[in-house]
């Protein structure tokens, strides 16, 4: 036993530890006490509008189910929408929403939009596609052990040269939290490769990450062709899983 007495004082701050808040360009960034399958908190954006507010999940629960292989079209099917509808919720191109009309109502519909986009991410446990999900969340698991937690950043979103937006799933920050230095993707099997080299590929062209190491890392479990593997060694380092901690060691003593 750690000695820590229960009290509502203790459960209250523990519960607050883990919810964090931070402003982006596109409103407040707000991690929820919530958790999807893969183990990533639940983030939900706060915005104004016209008439209110206006809270989302800017489609990472949709993202989330896609990145197992689910096809887009279930993410419409009738049972995903009337669930989202029964929480108050929207969905709009994949992106789940609640409008406020005041900011008392601000924190109840981000727990509601936090629960529909977790309705929508667990669609994967229905049909058993977890393992590509599971392999991110092992291996941001890893960087956040080795580097801190406070250190890194899922899911951000990364403008290539020429405007498009990837969803980058683990940002590694320098020893002051300030810029990035590294770009993580996981690569589970070679269907995922024509989708990270493009992203890489542009990300690479953005003088603004011209000194953000790219990271590509294999799931040990799959293995790619050699010309994909060169392919992805153009734009990124490439690493098996097993590998890549020597490397998120270094990251710990750079500045």
């Amino acid at each position: 036993m750690s000695g820590v007495v229960l009290s509502e004082q203790f459960l209250k701050s523990a519960i607050c530890e883990v919810t964090e808040v931070r402003r982006t360009n596109q409103g407040f960034e707000l991690s929820l006490p919530q958790a999807y399958a893969s183990g990533h908190f639940v983030t939900v954006i706060v915005a104004p509008t016209q008439d209110g507010f206006v809270v989302h999940d800017n489609s990472l629960g949709a993202m989330a189910l896609q990145a197992t292989g689910t096809s887009r079209a279930s993410i419409l099917a009738d049972e995903v929408t009337t669930g989202i509808a029964h929480y108050g919720c929207e969905l709009n191109e994949f992106r789940v929403s609640r409008k406020c009309s005041s900011a008392d109502e601000i924190a109840l519909s981000a727990i509601l939009v936090g629960c529909a986009s977790r309705l929508v991410a667990d669609q994967a446990l229905k049909v058993g596609k977890m393992p590509m999900a599971d392999f991110k969340s092992r291996l941001v698991g890893v960087v956040a052990d080795i580097v801190g937690i406070k250190r890194i950043r899922t899911n951000e979103q990364i403008r290539g040269h020429l405007g498009s937006r990837y969803k980058v799933s683990t940002v590694v920050l320098d020893s002051k939290q300030a810029r990035p230095m590294a770009f993580v993707e996981p690569v589970v099997d070679q269907k995922a490769i024509a989708r990270r080299f493009k992203e890489f590929y542009d990300i690479s062209l953005n003088e603004s990450y011209s000194n953000v190491q790219r990271v590509s890392v294999l799931d040990d479990v799959h293995e790619i062709p050699k010309g994909d593997a060169l392919l992805m060694q153009e734009v990124s380092t490439l690493l098996r899983f097993k590998d890549a901690p020597a490397l998120f060691r270094q990251w710990t003593t750079l500045q």
